[in-house]
């Protein structure tokens, strides 16, 4: 474990996600904290494995989803700077790739912008490789993929750089890309040009490598029952786009080397420019831009750049402003994701009320305060209000028949506690709540409901 926060913050830090782990039942967690020098503090929490009740540690290893694609996005850069590709190039010149009449670029797999949709190889592939779900479809390797992809021509739906679609057949053909112009494997590449340099020596995109480690988590599939163990569903195919392992010590470096301009110790992995419009938004969408294999948003007042992942029973999150940075990796899909978390441990981190910084808290706390039975004059009608995802369930409980509606929030964070419910006719009926010192009052067409 490494330490530079004071007693005080790492405190609030442990005791916020304990909370999150027991409310989510998260067998095992661990964190990193880094400023631009190196790791602030370190940890691990619970258990990797629950069978042996070994613990999570620092440098337990993770899959980490999605967050792979940056380092597929930094080793296409790579080659950028080497001058043996252009972004604006046609990835049909370099691969047997099919998008009709569309001229998709580099540069468009690697902002998602492609104008494919989403063609659901990973979610194909890690249902398979859990055990969980078959569903049918030829995807035995990369002539499978790529039968799979061009016969979807007829789905795309935008020009390219027009329109964001999460697209992570787009990264397998960047590391294919990667494999054909260094004459390397992807992995290979990946492993010598990046993870070596950045002293990343256990993470890997080998479930051999993987399997043989010390540390390494026990995936968990969450169900109603519990968390079930199943296999590390790892995929040649998703190597680019979500197969890399690491730990959350090992990803501190390479948040640091971000930081930094491409430099790590001695080591410069990409020139400062080239990295740094990696970092650049390229294209909308409704969580914000993004650019090169990252998010681009705004946290605590300054640019940030992070990325989500998951694997489905394994998830994660890193991102850093330019002063800090989190790694999160998590041995589950849990219910409040690894973003949110991430984000509001660095707020902590900062010494900043993570409640105003990261708008999901202040927003769960409004709606948790709403949830609950709601009674008429004397009781003569009845309702209960409960959480359903980003919107509320008002469900009146009459003997006869109940009634269900869904509401809907005027303002993202709620702060006039208004709604609105669509009616059968497709009309809204405004629904307030009154919170007042008294309680809260559910106000809805000719009814006014007190909670009780």
């Amino acid at each position: 474990m490494t330490i530079r926060l004071d007693e005080g913050i790492i405190n609030s830090v442990d005791r916020f996600i304990t909370e999150w782990m027991v409310e989510d039942k998260i067998p095992g967690v661990s964190i990193s904290i880094v400023d631009k020098k190196g790791i602030k503090y370190s940890q691990g929490y619970g258990s990797r494995q629950l069978k042996g009740n070994l613990p999570a540690t620092e440098d337990t290893l993770y899959g980490i989803g999605s967050c792979s694609k940056s380092f597929a996005a930094l080793a296409v850069m790579q080659l950028v700077e080497k001058g043996l590709i252009e972004l604006d190039e046609l990835i049909a010149e370099h691969l047997p790739v099919d998008f009709g009449s569309q001229k998709v670029t580099v540069q468009d797999l690697l902002t998602h912008s492609s104008g494919m949709p989403s063609l659901a190889v990973s979610e194909l592939l890690i249902d398979r490789l859990i055990g969980m779900d078959e569903r049918g479809t030829p995807m035995g390797g990369l002539g499978d993929f790529y039968r799979h992809l061009n016969g979807a021509v007829d789905e795309i739906a935008a020009e390219p750089g027009q329109r964001f679609f999460y697209f992570n057949s787009g990264y397998t053909l960047l590391g294919e890309l990667v494999r054909k112009l260094s004459g390397m494997p992807f992995e290979h590449y990946v492993g010598e040009n990046i993870l070596a340099p950045l002293r990343m020596d256990r993470s890997t995109y080998s479930k051999e490598d993987f399997e043989s480690d010390s540390d390494v988590m026990t995936p968990y599939f969450m169900q109603k029952e519990g968390p079930e163990a199943t296999p590390i569903p790892l995929r040649e195919l998703g190597y680019a786009p979500g197969g890399l392992m690491s730990s959350v010590n090992e990803l501190a470096n390479y948040l640091v080397m971000n930081m930094n301009g491409g430099t790590f110790e001695d080591k410069k992995l990409l020139d400062d420019e080239l990295l740094s419009s990696m970092h650049e938004p390229y294209i909308d969408r409704p969580s914000g831009a993004y650019g090169y294999g990252w998010s681009v948003d705004d946290f605590m007042g300054k640019k940030f750049v992070g990325h989500g992942g998951s694997i489905a029973v394994s998830t994660a999150y890193i991102g850093f402003t330019r002063e800090c940075g989190v790694a999160l990796l998590v041995n589950t899909a849990p219910s409040t994701s690894p973003q949110q978390v991430a984000k509001a441990c660095l707020s902590i981190a900062e010494g900043r009320d993570h409640t105003e910084d990261v708008s999901y808290f202040k927003r769960r706390e409004r709606m948790r305060s709403l949830s609950g039975e709601y009674h008429s004059y004397r009781g003569l009608k009845r309702a209960k209000v409960e959480g359903l995802g980003g919107v509320l369930k008002l469900t009146f409980l009459e003997r006869l028949e109940q009634e269900t509606y869904a509401l809907v929030p005027e303002h993202k964070l709620l702060e006039d506690y208004r709604f609105y419910a669509v009616m059968a006719d497709g009309t809204k009926e405004p629904v307030v709540f009154d919170v007042n010192d008294n309680g809260i009052d559910l106000y809805i067409g000719r009814w006014k409901l007190h909670k009780i």
